[in-house]
């Protein structure tokens, strides 16, 4: 019999370590409590274009014809763009940096912010049109995240966009999610592929370049070790024990009513 409480005492014991505790997936835990004040929050850069990157540019003009000629998908330009399903005639960035623009030529746009590369082409245009105005947007303003339950690619809805609004989008992560090491992989501009690993449970992270995100991020958050034995709460874990406990006792009952019984001399 003692052996079946040992037995059971430490089952209970591994049950309350495989606990998910609120420690385990709170965010931004402080622990000096009260009121938490972030001074060094981190002041991210303008995303720069970078090679197979896509953009639409959109020329704004009150002159038809040039609206017209600059505008369309169809216009006999090198063939550097494709269109979109959207309707959005999008041009790709080449290996050397550069986009093929219909009548203009080539334009070098790596390196540059959408509105460096927005002023450059009106400059450029203004040979050809009296006025106008050029928007340039980013058409592949995505993340990916990679979790435990999801591997999905999602729309960078904002211009600044912090880990926390991404995770949101993606439907947050899993209760299983190890918030403690959080990668983040980002390609520089040079083409190599920095990873950053951090802890979403710390407020530290908001000081971090990392804390916005930019397109073209993967998120990846891997499971805890050992998920298969982790348990929701300790609740759950009491509700274990006590079964394993009660079909114990049972097991040893039926064991003692059969086994024969002993007669003392």
């Amino acid at each position: 019999m003692k052996k079946i409480y040992t037995v059971c005492f430490i089952l209970l014991c591994i049950l309350c370590f495989s606990c998910v505790t609120p420690r385990k997936t709170h965010y931004l835990q402080d622990p000096d409590k009260g009121i938490a004040s972030y001074p060094e929050i981190y002041t991210p850069a303008d995303y720069l274009i970078q090679n197979s990157d896509e953009l639409n540019i959109r020329v704004i003009t009150l002159d038809p014809e040039s609206k017209k000629i600059f505008n369309s998908s169809t216009s006999s330009s090198s063939n550097s763009s494709s269109g979109s399903s959207k309707g959005l005639y999008t041009y790709t960035v080449y290996e050397d940096g550069t986009i093929d623009f219909p009548y203009v030529g080539t334009i070098p746009v790596a390196g540059k912010t959408t509105r460096q590369i927005k002023i450059a082409l009106e400059d450029t245009l203004r040979s050809y049109i009296k006025d106008c105005s050029v928007e340039v947007r980013l058409v592949n303003s995505y993340f990916n995240l990679l979790t435990e339950t999801k591997a999905a690619r999602y729309k960078i809805v904002k211009e600044k966009m912090t880990i926390f609004e991404a995770l949101a989008v993606g439907g947050d992560l899993g209760q299983f999610s190890d918030r403690k090491r959080v990668k983040i992989l980002r390609q520089q501009q040079n083409g190599e592929t920095s990873m950053k690993e951090f802890d979403l449970r710390s407020k530290d992270i908001i000081g971090s370049e990392f804390y916005y995100i930019q397109p073209n991020d993967i998120i990846y958050v891997k499971a805890f070790n050992g998920q298969f034995f982790r348990i929701n709460s300790f609740l759950t874990a009491l509700g274990v024990t006590t079964t394993t406990i009660s079909f114990g006792l049972l097991i040893w009952s039926i064991v003692r009513l059969c086994l024969p019984a002993t007669t003392t001399k």
